[in-house]
């Protein structure tokens, strides 16, 4: 391999450990904003580089970097977040984005990285549909509820939906038999 590196993946930065086989020259640092187009303008630094190569924890923003990389064409191994947590052992020292980088990027020379399932873009497209839906239902049922209780501690009477079971003797009389 050309290059191998580890890409720590964060909402404000994304920061970055390679190293350059034929050189054994390290690169670090951050690529910040971590968005799309920063993201894209740091990988053409990898254009016309064979073989290049970065792991990515599976966490969130996982996605779109992955989908930069291959445009670039740089292949993104995706490590299964919490079995790299295993890979980085106890705890003595504080966790950094510079260490999970480098600790990405030695898993990923030593081939070790435990890697992470990615369905089709298609099934990533459906599922990202499902779980708007459900936010969208979850949020609208929020409203629903919190309307029901500014209305009640308004004292303004509960309405019975119309699809609810009527309750128990309602719409029954008492006949008596008529004689003839």
């Amino acid at each position: 391999m050309a290059i191998i590196g580890g890409l720590d993946i964060h909402r404000r930065q994304l920061t970055f450990d390679y190293v350059d086989m034929a050189t054994g020259g390290v690169v670090r640092g951050r690529v910040a904003p971590g968005d799309r187009p920063h993201l894209a303008a740091w990988l053409t630094r990898f254009a016309g580089v064979e073989d290049v190569s970065f792991a990515v924890e599976a966490g969130t923003g996982w996605r779109y970097v992955a989908e930069e990389m291959r445009r670039a064409g740089v292949r993104p191994e995706l490590a299964q977040p919490a079995d790299t947590a295993v890979l980085r052992g106890p705890r003595r020292k504080a966790k950094t984005d510079r260490a999970d980088a480098k600790l990405l990027r030695d898993a990923l020379a030593a081939g070790r990285i435990p890697q992470c399932y990615v369905p089709p873009s298609h099934v990533l497209e459906c599922r990202a549909l499902l779980e708007a839906y459900q936010d969208l239902r979850r949020e609208h049922t929020a409203w629903i509820q919190r309307i029901h209780a500014v209305l009640f501690h308004h004292g303004v009477p509960a309405s019975r939906p119309a699809s609810s079971a009527p309750t128990p003797g309602a719409g029954r009389r008492c006949r008596r038999p008529t004689r003839t």
